[in-house]
């Protein structure tokens, strides 16, 4: 029997956003219900792990199908190169995808790249409508607020990157303006003007949403959900960091003196991003139903790392490893070849499987060279997932976290090791590296086994010498 396949590709990614700020994933505060209606009637991986806690080398990873180390790209600031090869647009153009890029790709530094005249890479993509930032840029997404609603322009404006006033970003404030204005809205606008004249066509599109990344700027409709609502405080277990090494340690210092209160009003607007999402993909979801393209279309929601929003005491994302900020969605929605009863799978997989199931599913090659696993065949006949016994991570410089379905093992150098029993009531606070040594030296075997794997170069071997 001929597989199904789909006429378009959308894949849509946000910044910070967690595993658990889906409400239906489990989490009753969140106002999420166009996610909510991808979950129920889609497929939803509960247990897709991050290889890299920042933006730049998690997003050159999924998006290529290869680990950080094979990429080049370990930290932010790095830049993947333009002639990279595999990446998600050049692969889906060889199975006979038009590709476009809207919002946020952020495969190369952004810092000021407005006062730079070259042009930007386009890894690619047909089309590049860049947008890595939401509000500091002459960008794709300023150019067009200027044009079309010039009175707003201030009302979004903030600080750049590379500002000492960046530092407020951590604080949230309420922008009185129509939610489409938002980056959000432009990023879902954008998609939907590009694919309205392009029935004909096999179409790939990827929807890169800024939020909810701070600065922390809902609109009023996004935030009107949260506003004094009771939140619950954020999972806290006292001075975690005494039984930490370093740099753990002091990561989970650096926020020591924020209060409970402080925390809580962090995550009400964070999750108030979230529903500026939520939002683009209702219209989005609505606007495919209206050309009659709902069921030929496979949509891909994730995310490319967490955001702490509090717990542990600790805000954003950095290479603490916490669950936190590596447990992400990965949701996949396609009528005409899932159905719509809905599917939740358990098991450890990688966002490095991500790339390598789409394109096995749009029937496009995939490139041997690529590491993810494709999970086409068991998504399409009802099958079980084989799903990983381990999940890697890995963060410049040389710091490592190994995570199975019992134990993570964190690694910042000679002697700074954290193990956790996941199985514990409150995991993932007492260190147990030196109470549990057999545990331990298993866990670090495993790790370097799968780091040595995962270091092989992408590059091809064309002559024996």
């Amino acid at each position: 029997m001929e597989r199904p396949r789909p006429k378009w590709v959308i894949w849509l990614t946000t910044d910070h956003m967690r595993y658990d700020c889906i409400g239906a994933h489990g989490n009753d505060m969140m106002h999420t219900p166009n996610l909510d209606r991808l979950v129920r009637q889609g497929i939803s991986f509960d247990d897709c792990y991050a290889q890299n806690p920042l933006c730049m080398p998690s997003r050159c990873s999924f998006m290529t199908g290869l680990y950080p180390q094979q990429t080049g790209v370990t930290q932010n600031g790095n830049t993947l190169r333009p002639d990279f090869e595999p990446t998600v647009a050049r692969t889906f153009k060889a199975g006979g995808f038009q590709t476009a890029q809207i919002g946020k790709l952020h495969f190369q530094q952004h810092e000021d790249h407005d006062l730079d005249p070259r042009a930007r890479h386009d890894y690619g993509f047909d089309t590049l409508w860049a947008s890595e930032e939401s509000g500091c840029y002459n960008d794709a997404y300023m150019t067009w607020l200027y044009t079309e609603h010039p009175n707003l322009v201030e009302k979004f404006r903030v600080p750049r990157s590379t500002s000492p006033e960046r530092i407020k970003e951590r604080e949230g404030r309420v922008v009185d303006a129509p939610w489409q204005m938002s980056h959000s809205g432009w990023v879902g606008g954008r998609a939907e003007t590009y694919l309205s004249v392009r029935h004909a066509t096999q179409q790939f599109v990827h929807m890169g949403f800024y939020a909810p990344h701070p600065p922390l700027n809902p609109t009023t409709e996004m935030f009107a959900r949260y506003a004094g609502k009771d939140m619950p405080p954020p999972r806290c277990n006292g001075e975690e960091w005494h039984d930490k090494p370093e740099p753990l340690a002091g990561l989970i210092r650096s926020f020591a003196d924020w209060t409970v209160e402080r925390f809580v009003d962090y995550r009400r607007h964070f999750y108030a991003m979230v529903t500026g999402v939520d939002l683009a993909v209702g219209s989005l979801l609505a606007f495919l139903e209206r050309i009659d393209m709902i069921d030929d279309t496979l949509i891909c929601f994730g995310s490319d790392h967490g955001d702490m929003c509090g717990d542990h005491r600790m805000i954003l994302k950095h290479a603490s490893f916490y669950d936190e900020l590596m447990r992400m969605p990965w949701v996949l929605f396609w009528p005409r070849g899932f159905g719509t009863k809905g599917r939740r799978i358990n098991g450890l997989v990688e966002m490095v499987d991500q790339l390598p199931t789409l394109l096995d599913l749009a029937g496009c090659p995939v490139p041997p060279v690529m590491v993810g696993r494709s999970y086409a065949d068991a998504l399409l006949s009802g099958e079980p997932v084989d799903a990983r016994q381990d999940v890697l991570a890995y963060h410049e410089p040389g710091w490592a976290m190994l995570r199975t379905a019992d134990h993570k093992y964190i690694r910042y150098g000679y002697g700074q090791e954290v193990l956790y029993d996941l199985g514990e009531t409150t995991p993932e606070v007492v260190n147990r590296a030196h109470a549990d040594p057999k545990t331990l030296a298993s866990m670090r075997e495993r790790m370097l086994q799968r780091t040595l794997e995962a270091s092989r170069t992408p590059l091809v071997r064309h002559f024996r010498y």
